[in-house]
């Protein structure tokens, strides 16, 4: 998996983790300790530096706002997360591919 493709993974993510618990915010540590799980092959600095870098990106592409202290999806991420979920659903009920690319 190259650089981007690791970025768009941590991206992903990070929406999939606000969007199971909107509209709570998620502080950026406890972002950081649920993706610890699933990047187990990278350092916890490249972790934390990905993981800053991509809310930017996140929060500047107006996905995700900062509340509280932490962080929570904007009207139009959840609406990117309930597209994305309804697609997955389509093309897992044999309406596609389900292993082609979202």
């Amino acid at each position: 998996m190259n650089d981007l493709q690791l970025m768009a993974r941590v991206r992903n993510e990070l929406l999939n983790a606000l969007f199971s618990k909107y509209p709570i915010a998620r502080t950026r540590a406890l972002l950081t300790q649920q993706l610890e799980e699933i990047f187990t092959e990278r350092t916890a600095e490249w972790l934390t530096d990905a993981v800053n870098e991509q809310l930017g990106v996140l929060r500047n592409a107006g996905l995700i706002r900062p509340l509280a202290g932490g962080f929570t999806l904007t009207e139009r991420g959840r609406a990117d997360r309930l597209a994305a979920k309804q697609l997955l659903k389509s093309k897992l009920n044999g309406k596609g591919n389900p292993n082609s690319s979202l």
